[in-house]
């Protein structure tokens, strides 16, 4: 599910930042480089954060900071819709809300990715180690193909174009269920 959502970000959130999205002239191609950068000012927070919240003896399980990942994803996909139509059906979308859904999207992958790479490397038994890590990455490449599926359905609008309506209809309800999974 995680994997299925994270990954409109190099499809459809890109197609939808390109013809909707206000970016003051800025290339469309220069989003791509949010996430990255929040990763690289965020990484660090979470790394001291679980250890953290453990000595308080506050952290969350494995698979809890997972759901919270999925959850995060999910109200990336509400904050954007919301901020969408907060400015009107035919006007742009202010440039802020796509990095609000970066935001949310790369804390909800920071919460899953390497919480679940550790997982199956500390639960693994020794010698099927690879073979679960594997496991893990064909779970990823599954959640590409989910992206292309939904994708897919952006096109359902005149001519096969991705409308406005059509995509934030798409986003509400993918947001709605992650955060049901999360």
């Amino acid at each position: 599910v995680f994997w299925g959502l994270f990954e409109q970000a190099g499809g459809s959130i890109n197609l939808f930042t390109d013809r909707f999205v206000d970016k003051a002239g800025v290339p469309t191609s220069l989003f791509q480089s949010i996430n990255p950068i929040y990763i690289i000012l965020l990484g660090p927070i979470f790394g001291a954060l679980w250890p953290y919240l453990n000595k308080k003896g506050w952290e969350p399980s494995t698979p809890a900071k997972m759901g919270l990942g999925i959850l995060q994803m999910g109200f990336a996909f509400v904050v954007l819709v919301w901020g969408a139509n907060a400015f009107g059906a035919g006007a742009m979308v202010p440039v802020i809300m796509i990095f609000v859904f970066y935001f949310f999207s790369t804390t909800g992958e920071l919460c899953l990715s390497p919480v679940g790479l550790s997982a199956i490397n500390r639960l693994s038994v020794t010698h099927m180690a690879s073979l679960m890590m594997a496991g893990w990455f064909f779970g990823t490449a599954g959640g590409n193909f989910v992206a292309g599926l939904i994708g897919s359905v952006m096109g359902e609008g005149e001519g096969g174009e991705m409308t406005r309506e059509g995509a934030l209809s798409i986003y509400w309800s993918i947001g709605l269920v992650a955060i049901g999974v999360g």
